[in-house]
């Protein structure tokens, strides 16, 4: 699976995704696209996921014919070691994420 990590995620976030070919928007020179251009150049570049911490994207984009998904994660904070502890979740989302969806993985409450 083909992934794109959002400028607004740690881009060394895609080293504890091994599993799938990852790519950030800075790698892609898209660090300053705005979200709607940027689903249009990751889809058309045959990315199938976004990953991003953009908790307003649900709201902004209509993703309804696209081939494209994309998986928010929704954290207390945007630090890598944060996300990573969120993995397991992503990974299960990323199985059965489908086309044109828009997914969100919540961090798991600490007790």
């Amino acid at each position: 699976m083909k992934i794109l990590l959002d400028h607004n995620l740690d881009r060394r976030l895609k080293n504890h995704l091994p599993d799938f070919e990852c790519s950030t928007t800075q790698e892609m020179g898209w660090a300053s696209a705005l979200n709607g251009e940027l689903i249009t150049l990751a889809e058309n570049e045959g990315f199938e996921v976004m990953l991003t911490a953009d908790s307003n994207i649900k709201a902004q984009q209509n993703l309804s014919g696209r081939t494209i998904s994309i998986l928010v994660l929704r954290a207390f904070n945007n630090r890598l070691a944060t996300h990573v502890e969120m993995l397991e979740d992503v990974r299960h989302e990323l199985q059965r994420i489908g086309k044109g969806e828009i997914v969100e993985v919540f961090q798991r409450q600490v007790s």
